[in-house]
Order: structure tokens, then C-alpha cells, then sequence
């Protein structure tokens, strides 16, 4: 009866409910026992910082045994010494050309630093030298301007003799006379106004004369006179000559008496009533005088 009984519950289905069970139960115990020992693991990994770390100080002895019973590396073979030197000379040559090669002693340092002042010292020695000429050039060359430039204002081999008196320019009529202290009429202009010089009749073309020997200091072209030449004669004495044309001569030229300056033009737009003339002015130390007080 027992016998039949057991086999009836194996065949059960509560027979395999509680074999399924157990071997949850089995493989949830196992899973447990795993987990614990994989945490206990970690836990044994873990280092305490706070902890002095022995395995260096074992670490350090054992490099100092192996250090002892290893050679003195800084026994240093002589060929490596060699090889030494020669690359750090290689290094120096390949680095900077200009530094010299030395074994470090102090006096080759000395040489060369003195090497170095002393061409150092030539190069702004020349260069002031070269900077003082530059200099002297340009003040010689302004002294000589300026030294032409007074010869030609202010001739020295030039003597004017009032009682010799000056050559007739052109020959003509004087057409208006000077006069500084009163006014007098001129026709192109249609008003009256005081007259600084002599107006002489002449032809367009006439030749006109240097009045006395002089130096040219001036050729320019004036709105009044037109192309109007000035010339010193000396003794603070110069001569004006206006509406020219053809002037040959230069700034600077000696013109002796009775030698062409240039030819009479046409009459400027101050003049067209008048006609073609020669304007011509006497000043004495640049103050006009009458021009007839000196014609001879």
C-alpha cells in the first residue's frame, strides 16, 4: 500500500512543484555564495592611502642589493669620453657658425669677447667718420651756394664812376619821364600814378645796350614789364631793363658797356596804348633815382 502510494506521488504533479523548488533554491544559494566572494575579493584589492606603501621601501632595497652587485656605471671608459667630446663639439659647430670653438677656457672667452668689442668699436668709428663727411660735404656745398649767391648780388671787381655816367640803352624819345614825387598820366591804364623809371620809344626788334659794365642777377618775366632783366653795375648801383625779348645772357654773366643784352618786344598789356618801349631803372642801394641824372 506504502509502495503504491509513493509511486502514485512521484508521478504527481506535486512531486515536480517541489523538484522545481528545490533547484531554485539550489541555484539562488549558489548565486548568493558567488556574489559574497566576489565582493571579498574587491575588498582585499583595495589600498588605504593613509597607509604607508611597504612595497616601495622592498622595491628600494632590492634596487640598492642590485646595485651593489651590479658595475659603477659612471665609470666612464675613455672612448666614451672621446665620443663625448666629439659630439658636443659637432653640437657647437652645427649650432651657431659665428660661436667659436673652445675648449671653455676663460682666456680663449677673453680673446674673443676683446675680437668682438674691437671690430664692434671700428664699425661705429666708420660709421660716425662716414656720417661727419656726409655732414661736412653738405655744409661746404651750402657755404658755396651761398658764397655764389653773394658774389652774384654783390660783385666785388665792379666799380661804378657816376662822373663817367651811363650809355644810352636804345636810342629813342623818352615817352614818359620819371617822376616819384608827383603822379603822371598813363593812356593804357586810363589813370595817374607816380612812374619808378624812364619809358623810351623803340622799335620791336632794336637791340638793347648795357648801359655800364655789369653782373646779371636777375632774369624774370614780370605781368608789368614783361621779360625784365637786372643787372649791378657796383657801388650799390644797379640797372633795369624791361619788355626784352632774345636774351642770350645768363644769371651771373659779366655784360661790358655797349654789348646786347636782347632785343625790345612787343609792348606788355600796361603798354599797348603807349606802344613797344624799353622800360629802364636806376636804382642806387634799392631806391630808385632819375635814369637823366646819369645818361650821358
Amino acid at each position: 500500500m506504502k509502495k503504491h502510494n509513493l509511486a502514485e506521488f512521484f508521478k504527481s504533479k506535486s512531486f515536480y512543484a517541489l523538484l522545481c523548488v528545490g533547484a531554485l533554491a539550489i541555484v539562488t544559494i549558489a548565486m548568493v555564495g558567488l556574489n559574497r566572494t566576489s565582493e571579498r575579493n574587491k575588498n582585499q584589492n583595495l589600498v588605504d592611502l593613509n597607509e604607508p606603501i611597504i612595497s616601495d621601501v622592498a622595491d628600494g632595497e632590492i634596487d640598492s642589493n642590485q646595485d651593489a652587485n651590479q658595475p659603477d656605471n659612471n665609470n666612464t671608459n675613455p672612448s666614451d669620453v672621446a665620443n663625448n667630446m666629439g659630439n658636443g663639439q659637432m653640437e657647437v659647430a652645427e649650432g651657431d657658425s659665428e660661436t667659436p670653438l673652445t675648449d671653455g677656457s676663460l682666456l680663449e672667452f677673453d680673446v674673443y669677447e676683446e675680437t668682438q668689442n674691437t671690430a664692434s668699436g671700428e664699425t661705429a668709428a666708420t660709421s660716425e667718420n662716414a656720417g661727419n663727411s656726409v655732414a661736412q660735404s653738405a655744409n661746404t656745398a651750402e657755404t658755396e651756394k651761398q658764397e655764389e649767391v653773394k658774389a652774384v648780388m654783390q660783385p666785388a671787381t665792379l666799380n661804378f664812376n657816376v662822373d663817367n655816367g651811363l650809355l644810352w640803352p636804345v636810342t629813342g624819345n623818352v615817352i614818359m619821364n620819371y617822376s616819384m614825387d608827383r603822379v603822371i598820366y598813363f593812356e593804357t591804364l586810363e589813370q595817374f600814378k607816380t612812374n619808378p623809371a624812364i619809358i623810351i620809344d623803340a622799335e620791336v626788334g632794336t637791340e638793347v645796350l648795357s648801359a655800364a659794365k655789369g653782373k646779371i642777377t636777375s632774369i624774370t618775366d614780370e605781368d608789368e614789364t614783361g621779360l625784365t632783366v637786372t643787372a649791378s653795375i657796383g657801388n650799390g648801383y644797379s640797372l633795369v631793363y624791361g619788355q626784352l625779348e632774345d636774351v642770350t645772357a645768363k644769371v651771373g654773366d659779366i655784360i661790358e658797356e655797349g654789348k646786347v643784352i636782347g632785343k625790345v618786344a612787343k609792348p606788355s598789356k600796361y603798354y599797348s596804348v603807349e606802344g613797344s618801349n624799353l622800360y629802364f631803372q636806376v636804382l642806387k642801394d634799392e631806391e630808385t633815382m632819375n635814369p637823366m641824372a646819369l645818361l650821358r
